[in-house]
């Protein structure tokens, strides 16, 4: 007889087409998906996956299961919650830390008055997650994607800074100026490559960990950043400022999502 636990650990395996990223998505040791897998390929008398350095692939006995185990894992939670109404079902949220999580508290309130039982614990990656607010960028292609916004970045200044006077500025007004990194930016090789093919030498002077402590960091007078225009706030002592380039820089935010209870699905679709 084939348990419920082995075939969740299969299908984070087939999807994250890792043992490393399945163990940590269903927040256990590679050891444990491991055996997982053996054993249901020792229950079923098949190889479920090609092993090599560059990870595993499934074969087309896995292919088969997986789609089983999809469809029997689905039908489990829905009876669970149809038999079992305060059974609460936890739902793992990923939130990318340098999305402005503001803009988007009505997708938080859409999910709670869709279903009572649905608790939301937040997770540390991607790959634990069932629900994720991401950059389109950072997404696998095991999520569906529901597009929320495009946005580009602005160069933010002090108020007293020689270019404060300035609507836009180009890439070549960057040559003298210090700037704080942003180390965690999606778009950063692509900016730097696009300065080096300019031949613009960005000096750093420090690095920040988060875009509001970068806005600090800036008004105390550090250096300049380039930021996400979704973080430009009110603020009289500092000035933000459009980048002109030939190939505008943006990123695009989603909502990306997987396995969701039927639900939750039709809230998701409702959400504009």
């Amino acid at each position: 007889m084939i348990e419920v636990k082995p075939l969740h650990y299969f299908v984070a395996a087939y999807e994250e087409g890792s043992i490393t990223a399945a163990a940590s998505r269903c927040f256990i040791s590679q050891p444990s998906i491991t055996h997982a897998i053996k054993s249901l390929e020792s229950s079923l008398s098949v190889v479920l996956f090609e092993r090599s350095k560059q990870g595993i692939r499934p074969t087309d006995a896995g292919q088969k299961l997986y789609r089983l185990a999809t469809d029997l894992l689905l039908q489990h939670q829905q009876l669970e919650a149809t038999f079992t109404p305060n059974n609460i079902v936890e739902l793992h949220l990923y939130i990318q830390p340098d999305i402005n999580i503001e803009q988007y508290c009505y997708i938080m309130d859409a999910i709670r008055n869709a279903s009572a039982s649905i608790e939301l614990l937040i997770v540390d990656t991607v790959e634990q997650a069932q629900l994720a607010i991401i950059d389109e960028q950072r997404i696998s292609s095991q999520f569906q994607l529901k597009m929320l916004n495009q946005e580009s970045y602005k160069l933010v200044v002090r108020r007293d800074h020689p270019l404060a006077n300035n609507n836009i500025v180009r890439l070549e007004s960057f040559k003298d100026l210090t700037f704080i990194e942003r180390p965690y930016c999606t778009n950063r090789k692509a900016f730097e490559r696009l300065t080096n093919e300019k031949n613009i030498s960005i000096t750093y002077k420090g690095t920040s960990i988060h875009d509001l402590q970068i806005q600090g960091l800036v008004k105390l007078g550090l250096g300049v950043a380039v930021i996400p225009e979704s973080y430009i706030q009110q603020d009289d002592d500092l000035k933000y400022i459009a980048i002109a380039l030939d190939t505008p820089m943006t990123r695009s935010i989603v909502l990306a999502y997987r396995k969701l209870p039927s639900v939750l699905m039709e809230t998701i679709e409702k959400i504009q």
